[in-house]
């Protein structure tokens, strides 16, 4: 595995995509409440930095640019966002668990 360089984050044009695609993420699972904007970007640009082969291949190939470097973020994220509602799934919120505990007195 390749160490994380945040140097790749200086590139305007790739903290820009990371906005791009985490918008994507937020819009297309708001109605999960899984992942926010923010917390997106941030995945985004965490991923971006952990994966600065994937980036700078991108950057250097034309045949591959900024359309592949989003595809494969995108998909990325959606990886995350299926991992955290796994693990939402699995746990009961506290809001639930009280509801629970008071209908079993009632």
């Amino acid at each position: 595995m390749t160490a994380p360089d945040w140097r790749v984050l200086d590139l305007p044009q790739v903290v820009a995509l990371a906005g791009r695609a985490a918008r994507r993420i937020a819009d297309g699972y708001e109605d999960t409440l899984t992942m926010e904007y923010e917390d997106a970007r941030q995945e985004a640009l965490i991923i971006l930095a952990t994966k600065p082969d994937m980036v700078n291949e991108c950057l250097s190939d034309d045949s591959l640019g900024l359309g592949v470097l989003y595809h494969r973020l995108v998909r990325d994220l959606i990886d995350r966002v299926k991992t955290e509602a796994k693990y939402r799934i699995r746990h009961t919120s506290y809001e639930a668990a009280c509801d629970a505990a008071e209908k079993g007195r009632v």
